[in-house]
């Protein structure tokens, strides 16, 4: 008789384990994160720009390439990438406090074209770079001339990794 009761007990507690990870759950036994700590993970911060160059005609640049320089002599090479030897004077960088990042969307056989940083965002030690591309619509009237579209901008430094979303744009006529 005493056989009976025990083995009843158990399966009422099995039966009550059950039905409470039944309605409840595996999550009422896991460590749950405040929604203060979840938003301060999760919520991206807009990094400041300062647009150093922008242009159609990079010289040197005829492949679709991103950027990201850090000491002096990358930059002048990457400056030489859309200035070639034209002249025109490279811009004042302290590489102590900020870096570089250059888009250039490669050749191009016609007008119309652009490539712009619209802006960037760090989270979880990514910061991801908005890049859009926009181009011609079909049938659009544009110059026949090359050209190879460029932007190239000053951030604040940091050690987060740099990851590409790329848009493209289709402008119409």
């Amino acid at each position: 008789m005493r056989d009976i009761l025990v083995v009843l007990g158990v399966c009422l507690a099995a039966i009550i384990v059950g039905a409470c990870l039944f309605f409840y759950g595996p999550s009422l036994f896991r460590e749950k994160v405040t929604s203060e700590e979840a938003g301060s993970q999760t919520e991206p911060v807009d990094i400041a720009i300062r647009v150093l160059d922008t242009g159609t005609n990079a010289l040197e640049a005829p492949k679709r390439k991103n950027f990201a320089v850090y000491d002096a002599d990358e930059f002048k090479k990457l400056w030489e990438n859309a200035h070639d030897s034209d002249g025109t004077p490279l811009p004042k960088i302290d590489f102590d406090t900020e870096y570089v990042i250059g888009v250039f969307a490669g050749t191009k056989s016609s007008g119309g074209h652009a490539i712009t940083i619209e802006k960037i965002t760090e989270s979880e030690g990514v910061r991801t770079v908005y890049i859009t591309m926009t181009k011609p619509a079909a049938g659009c009237v544009t110059s026949q001339a090359l050209t190879s579209p460029y932007e190239i901008v000053a951030v604040p430094f940091s050690g987060a990794s740099l990851m590409p979303n790329e848009t493209t744009i289709e402008t119409p006529c």
